[in-house]
C-alpha cells in the first residue's frame, strides 16, 4: 500500500485500495490490518475527533468506476417468458400517454381556484405554485397531523423526509409526535392515513403542504383531515368536471410527449402475433384525441379491444356487462356488449374483468397487463386472474441518471466500505490487538460515517424525499409494492415493447435473508 504525506501527514494513495481485492474471511482480515494501519498512520488528534474515518476513506483520486445502470432497461422481479405471453394490454394515463410536468401544474391550478372560489380559501393561498421538485411518488399524509412524510415499507419514519405544511420537521419534533422509536402502526396507517401513489398524485401532494402553510402563515387553528377532504374533493372535481381532460384535448402538444417510434412499436407487437387491448379508466372521448395525437387518425386498429371508463379497481373485482360505444363515439348503447360489438370494432365502457374474460377468452399469464399505478392498475388483475403484470416507472429514468453519476458512486462504495468495516471491526477487532474501549470509539466514528453517508445519499435523488424506492437501508412502501405485485418494470413502454417478442425475462436472484448465499438455488 503506497503512501503520501498531504499537509505534512500520510495518507491513502487509493480512495478505496485498502479494501478491494480483499474477498472471503482471510480477506476480511487483511482489509481490517490494512485499515488499522492506515489510522495509525493519522495525527492523534484526528483520530480522537472521530473524523478521520472521513478523511481516510475520502484520501486519493484513484478508482476504478462504477458500472452504469442501463436507463433503458427492463427489469425482471419474476421470470416471465414473452413467447408464451399471447395478449398485451395497457392502461391510457402515465403508459401509452406520457405526460409533461405541465400537467401537474394545471391540475394543481385548477384544484387551487375550486378551494379559493367554491370553498373560500384565504386568499394568501393564491399565491402558491406548483413546485416540481418539492414531492416524490408514494409519500403519506397525515390526516390527524397534517404532516406529509415517506415511509418505509416495514412503517418507519425517516427523519429527514417529514414537512409540516413546507417545513421539514426536526428529529425531536417527529418523536413527540410519533414516539422514540418513529414507527408508525399499520392501523393508524391504515385509518389516518392517506396514500399519494401515483403520478396524478405529485400536485395533490404539494397542493396539501401548501394549504397546511398557508394556514398555519395566518395562525388559522385547521382541521388536517378536514383538508385533506377539501382538497380530495379539489382534485376529483378536476378530473371529474371534465376540465382537464377538454384542456388536454384542446392543446394536447403543452402536455403530451410525442413518441414517433410508438405506433411503430404496437404495430410490431401485433405483427409478432399478440393481441392488443387498452384498459383505461379516462373517458373514450378524452383517450380518442390523445390517442389521435400520439399515433394517428387509425390508432384503434392497432387494438383488438379497446375499454374505457373502466373504473379500476372496481372493474376487477364486480361482475358487470360493458355498453358499447357508437361507432362515431356519440353515445353509450343502452345494452349489454356482446362478443359482436368486438368483432365489429366498437369500444367497450365499463365491464369487468370477468366479463372481458368470458368475452375473450384471455385468462391467467397469457396475457401481460401494463399500467403505472401498482394498486389500482396491477395488483388486482395479478391476485384475481393470474394475469402478469409490468409497471412504468417514470422516476426509475431520473434515478438511474442519479445512480450513474460520479457523486453516487462516491457514497455507494464509501457506504460499502463502512459496512463491512463496521462488522469487520466488531468481530475481529480485539482477535488482531485492540482494546475493548478501542474497538467501541472505532465503531462509533464508523456509525458516525454511516450516519453521514444515509444522510447525504438521498439529496441527490430529491432534496426533500430521497428516492423513490430507498429508505435509508430499506425499501420504501412503494418499492415494496412493486416487488410483491410487479413482474416486469420500467422507465417507459416503447423499452418494453422494444424487446423480441420471444424475449426470456429472469429476475435477478437477491439475498432473502442475511444467512443466505448470495445467489439462490431455484427451490
Amino acid at each position: 500500500m503506497r503512501l503520501f504525506m498531504a499537509h505534512g501527514h500520510p495518507s491513502l494513495s487509493c480512495r478505496y485500495g485498502f479494501w478491494r481485492g480483499c474477498r472471503g474471511a482471510a480477506g476480511s482480515a487483511a482489509m481490517l490490518s490494512r485499515f488499522l494501519q492506515c489510522r495509525g498512520a493519522l495525527p492523534a488528534q484526528q483520530v480522537a475527533e472521530g473524523g478521520w474515518i472521513h478523511a481516510l476513506l475520502s484520501a486519493g483520486d484513484s478508482r476504478p468506476s462504477a458500472p452504469r445502470p442501463m436507463r433503458q432497461h427492463v427489469f425482471c422481479n419474476r421470470e416471465l417468458r414473452m413467447d408464451h405471453v399471447r395478449v398485451i394490454g395497457f392502461d391510457y394515463d402515465f403508459t401509452l400517454a406520457s405526460y409533461r410536468h405541465t400537467l401537474q401544474a394545471l391540475i394543481y391550478e385548477k384544484a387551487k381556484c375550486y378551494l379559493l372560489e367554491r370553498l373560500r380559501y384565504p386568499q394568501s393561498l393564491q399565491e402558491r405554485l406548483y413546485d416540481r421538485d418539492f414531492a416524490i411518488r408514494g409519500l403519506i399524509f397525515d390526516n390527524q397531523r397534517g404532516v406529509l412524510l415517506k415511509l418505509s415499507y416495514a412503517q418507519a419514519i425517516s427523519p429527514d423526509t417529514a414537512f409540516l405544511g413546507r417545513r421539514r420537521l426536526s428529529e425531536e419534533e417527529l418523536r413527540a409526535m410519533y414516539g422514540e422509536t418513529l414507527q408508525v402502526d399499520p392501523d393508524y396507517v391504515n385509518e389516518s392515513m392517506t396514500v399519494l401513489n401515483d403520478l396524478f398524485s405529485l400536485s395533490e401532494a404539494c397542493l396539501l403542504a401548501d394549504v397546511v402553510q398557508v394556514a398555519i402563515d395566518a395562525e388559522i387553528a385547521f382541521d388536517a383531515a378536514a383538508i385533506r377532504e377539501d382538497v380530495s374533493k379539489a382534485i376529483a372535481w378536476v378530473h371529474l368536471s371534465g376540465v382537464l381532460h377538454d384542456t388536454i384535448a384542446e392543446t394536447p402538444d403543452a402536455y403530451l410527449h410525442r413518441s414517433p417510434e410508438l405506433g411503430e412499436l404496437l404495430t410490431n407487437s401485433r405483427a409478432a402475433g399478440k393481441q392488443l387491448f387498452m384498459l383505461s379508466n379516462s373517458p373514450f372521448s378524452f383517450v380518442d384525441s390523445g390517442m389521435k395525437f400520439l399515433v394517428g387518425e387509425s390508432w384503434r386498429q392497432l387494438f383488438d379491444v379497446v375499454v374505457t371508463s373502466a373504473q379500476k379497481p372496481a372493474f376487477y373485482r364486480r361482475d358487470t356487462p360493458f355498453r358499447a360505444i357508437s361507432s362515431n363515439g356519440g353515445f353509450v348503447k343502452l345494452q349489454a356488449a356482446s362478443r359482436r360489438d368486438i368483432d365489429q370494432g366498437h369500444v367497450l365502457n365499463g365491464g369487468s374483468l370477468s366479463e372481458l374474460s368470458r368475452l375473450t377468452g384471455w385468462s391467467g399469464r397469457q396475457v401481460l397487463y401494463v399500467g403505472d399505478h401498482v394498486h389500482t392498475d396491477l395488483r388486482e388483475p395479478r391476485r384475481r386472474d393470474g394475469w402478469a403484470t409490468a409497471a412504468i416507472v417514470r422516476e426509475l429514468e431520473a434515478e438511474l441518471e442519479v445512480m450513474g453519476g460520479e457523486a453516487y458512486a462516491q457514497l455507494h462504495e464509501r457506504g460499502v466500505a463502512v459496512e463491512q468495516l463496521l462488522q469487520d471491526v466488531q468481530l475481529q477487532g480485539t482477535s488482531i490487538g485492540m482494546s475493548a474501549v478501542d474497538v467501541a470509539s472505532t465503531l462509533d466514528a464508523l456509525e458516525a460515517e454511516r450516519e453521514r453517508i444515509r444522510r447525504q445519499v438521498p439529496t441527490l435523488f430529491n432534496a426533500n424525499f430521497g428516492s423513490v424506492f430507498r429508505h435509508r437501508s430499506d425499501s420504501t412502501a412503494y418499492s415494496f409494492a412493486v416487488k410483491q405485485h410487479v413482474d416486469l418494470y420500467t422507465s417507459r413502454l416503447e423499452h418494453l415493447l422494444a424487446c423480441d417478442a420471444n424475449h426470456r425475462f429472469y429476475p435477478t436472484r437477491c439475498k432473502l435473508l442475511p444467512h443466505d448465499p448470495p445467489t439462490l438455488p431455484q427451490q
